[in-house]
């Protein structure tokens, strides 16, 4: 398993933000895949500051699927790059043109899920954002095969309330094994509550903990300039460390899979 899988519940900071931030820190190469089912685009119209899809995306991939086409060869071709130059490969496959788009696209979750499990033997790992779970839940063949599926939240109490009443959906059906692969990212710890506290209260670890941090958040939410200091700011830095370490979880993952 190489993918890790991001969500959030109402009242709870930016999934994308933090999508975006790790693939940008990622040590390896990595797809980023917005499969946010409310189609908000967020990911274009935010850090990419508006760039047309040039019509590629989810639905291309459905549409692949129907024609019975591999999916692997569907999935690279339909991605854009993440950013220019050199360094690591980092792609984006855009999401949903319109929020109806993701209600068509129940019978393609399995085999998504998969290509992107197998994406893992080229050595690419993948970041999927599934933004905020809705009414519908999230695919629950994602969920499966994710080695990680990390809730962001912060930590007031309204933020902890919403995640204690989501929470199972990420969990109903799945054995220990399948729990033990969600966590809990914090955005501002001690606001008013510790991660011990949180954990306690929701029966999850806490996996990690980033900053609030509006400057740099800017640039990975909506592709703002970067600051004089940018690199030493402290998202940038817990980032980077959040990235090696969810980075390894999956490399693990993939480990045990081939073993």
């Amino acid at each position: 398993m190489a993918i890790l899988s991001l969500t959030s519940c109402s009242g709870s900071p930016g999934v994308t933000t933090l999508a975006v931030g790790l693939a940008l820190s990622w040590p390896r190469a990595v797809l980023l895949a917005d499969c946010d089912p409310g189609a908000h685009q967020a990911v274009l119209a935010g850090y990419l500051t508006g760039r047309s899809a040039s019509g590629k995306g989810l639905l291309r991939v459905a549409e692949g699927h129907r024609d019975r086409r591999p999916l692997r060869e569907v999935v690279v071709d339909q991605c854009l790059p993440l950013t220019e130059g050199g360094g690591e490969r980092r792609l984006f496959l855009p999401g949903f043109p319109k929020p109806t788009s993701a209600a068509h696209f129940g019978a393609v979750w399995d085999e998504l899920a998969d290509t992107f499990d197998r994406l893992s033997e080229v050595d690419v790992d993948v970041i999927v954002d599934l933004g905020r779970i809705g009414p519908q839940g999230l695919p629950p063949a994602l969920l499966e095969r994710s080695a990680l599926t990390a809730v962001v939240l912060g930590s007031s109490l309204r933020s902890v309330m919403s995640a204690r009443l989501n929470l199972p959906a990420l969990t109903y059906g799945q054995d220990a094994r399948g729990r033990d692969r969600v966590g809990l990212v914090l955005v501002e710890e001690g606001q008013p509550y510790r991660s011990g506290e949180i954990s306690k209260a929701l029966g999850v670890p806490v996996v990690a903990s980033v900053p609030h941090d509006p400057a740099a958040a800017a640039h990975f939410s909506d592709g703002a300039a970067q600051t004089r200091r940018f690199e030493s700011a402290p998202l940038v830095r817990s980032l980077r460390s959040t990235a090696s370490t969810f980075a390894t979880t999956l490399q693990r993952s993939t480990d045990l899979v081939r073993g």
